[in-house]
């Protein structure tokens, strides 16, 4: 799936909007350990036009408690299986698509339910990729809209850490259709797996676990 991202170049996020013909303010902090319930800058189409806004990761749904109380928990990916059928992603789908652009993403490889080494994973082309996502609409215009990256299954590469993958759109055509195409058929085409040699997969330390840990330590290679 995905947990926590890597959003600290600047420069190859700028390059990424500069493909859709957008831009980012020019002062951003760098982070590296960015976590559900954060905020995010995303791209989405508003009169027709590619814009620029923030959005907070992870969809809010209701589940059932420990005390069969109802309590709200941020759900922060979505299934390409389940977007079309299931009753919190399929008012989202046909119309609510945006595109997340990062510089990488942290995946962490178990066995028997262990985690036994965190991976960082980054674009093996170019600085920064686009993940697909669709968002729910806030209930109060003084709130933030919530974002849900879609996944898909992982392609041979990222079997070896997860059995899940961001959509990720490898080109400007597929990141334009993603959030202006409206028939199912066309969407259904962009949710696949990503190529093999579409990511870099590097061993990081245990640092990231946390995250609230933050800074350069989070990418540094494990050696």
């Amino acid at each position: 799936m995905c947990g926590r991202m890597n959003i600290s170049d600047h420069e190859g996020v700028q390059w990424l909007l500069g493909i859709l013909g957008l831009s980012m303010s020019p002062v951003q902090r760098p982070r590296y350990n960015i976590a559900p319930t954060q905020t995010l800058d995303v791209v989405g189409v508003i009169d027709g036009e590619s814009v620029l806004m923030p959005m907070s990761w992870g969809i809010s749904m209701k589940i059932k408690g420990k005390k069969g109380q109802p309590i709200t928990k941020r759900v922060p990916n979505s299934r390409d299986d389940k977007v079309w059928t299931s009753y919190l992603w399929r008012y989202l789908i046909p119309e609510q698509r945006v595109l997340i652009p990062v510089n990488g993403f942290y995946e962490w490889q178990r066995e028997n339910k262990k985690l036994v080494a965190a991976y960082h994973i980054t674009p093996a082309t170019g600085p920064a990729i686009f993940f697909g996502g669709i968002y729910k609409k806030p209930k109060n215009e003084e709130d933030l809209p919530e974002v849900s990256i879609v996944t898909t299954r992982a392609n041979d590469a990222m079997q070896k850490v997860h059995d899940r993958m961001p959509v990720i759109l490898t080109s400007a055509n597929a990141a334009g259709a993603w959030i202006q195409e409206n028939d199912r058929e066309s969407l259904d085409e962009l949710m696949l797996p990503a190529d093999n040699d579409t990511l870099n997969f590097t061993r990081v330390s245990d640092y990231v676990n946390k995250s609230t840990n933050e800074g350069e330590q989070c990418i540094e290679p494990l050696v």
